[in-house]
């Protein structure tokens, strides 16, 4: 792959660094994009939406690349092992993670994501046979002892409200997060499997085709595919025609948002890790892509104005790197 113009003075490593630092960024920016808009629209219509625009995307680049909408040429066990990655991955892996983004926010729910590395290690350490290093198993306990330190802080008011309602939506919050950290896990342990061999982006586009499958299947058993079809419909409709023009404009900023959401993250996002792991070492991508919490921080300040304590950015920092370790 041939860096642009401008890149070109760029080395191999410093363009594998830039892109490594960018997908944190986009990662960044996705997570507070789907955090706003899944408290406009809810985390089950997000996750539908948002799979959706990134379909369509993965269906372009490979009809642009390949000439085929879908990957020519797959073997049934790529098929089997990659749809499940998409439907453990996403279903039940971002369903409990966006309904922590409206618990208890981006910040918290993804510095708890830092923890997918370790379950993901502890799988294959359990299931898969894969061998542990002393190095690896003090990542594992750093990373542990900075989200012990950032979740045991008190709840956030201006986020989670106060008294026992806030500990209860704070301790949920915190649950959906590690449950979707596990189920993230899953997927990926899944999709290494299925991936053998194959183009990333052919890979990724399966995932999110079964994904999409997935939460098309969640959305009619919940009963809520009217619902949706109703606010998509309200959306494109004429101002004229529109009940509440106020809230018209609410959930037209929230689909835009989405969708920005859905480019940075799933496509934009996937595609730079991607370039990054190709010029860099795993380890040393993985590391700069695991930042997110950590840039978070400030975001969260600005975007959402949540206060934000010196424990807090300490169990972020100290988290990020045990993911660091974990991962050289």
């Amino acid at each position: 792959m041939n860096p642009p113009m401008h890149l070109a003075g760029l080395s191999t490593t410093g363009l594998g660094v830039l892109a490594g630092l960018s997908t944190a960024v986009l990662w960044t920016a996705t997570a507070v994009c789907f955090e706003a808009s899944s408290r406009r629209l809810g985390s089950l219509a997000v996750n539908v939406l948002r799979l959706a625009v990134a379909a369509i995307l993965f269906t372009a680049l490979s009809l642009v690349r390949t000439g085929s909408l879908l990957p020519a040429a797959l073997s049934h066990e790529a098929w089997l092992y990659l749809g499940l990655s998409g439907l453990v991955g996403f279903v039940m892996g971002d369903v409990p993670l966006f309904r922590a983004f409206m618990l208890i926010g981006a910040r918290l729910s993804m510095l708890i994501y830092a923890s997918v590395p370790l379950i993901t290690a502890l799988c294959g350490f359990l299931f898969l046979g894969e061998r542990m290093s002393s190095r690896a198993l003090a990542g594992m306990a750093l990373t542990v002892a900075g989200i012990a330190i950032a979740v045991g802080g008190k709840p956030n008011r201006s986020k989670e409200g106060t008294g026992l309602q806030a500990r209860s939506r704070r301790t949920t919050g915190i649950l959906m997060a590690f449950a979707g950290s596990a189920g993230q896990a899953a997927g990926l342990l899944l999709g290494k499997r299925g991936a053998i061999g194959l183009d990333s982006f052919a890979a990724t586009e399966i995932r999110v085709l079964a994904g999409l499958l997935g939460f098309l299947v969640v959305l009619v058993a919940a009963g809520q595919a009217r619902a949706l079809r109703d606010r998509l419909r309200s959306a494109i409709a004429p101002v004229g025609t529109a009940g509440d023009l106020a809230q018209l404009r609410s959930l037209r900023r929230a689909l835009i948002v989405l969708c920005l959401g859905a480019l940075l993250g799933p496509f934009l996002g996937v595609s730079l890790g991607l370039l990054s792991t190709q010029l860099l070492p795993a380890g040393t991508a993985a590391t700069l892509m695991s930042i997110v919490p950590v840039l978070l921080i400030p975001v969260s300040t600005l975007a959402f104005r949540e206060r934000i304590s010196r424990v807090e950015i300490a169990g972020a920092f100290l988290a990020v790197a045990g993911v660091a370790v974990l991962a050289s």
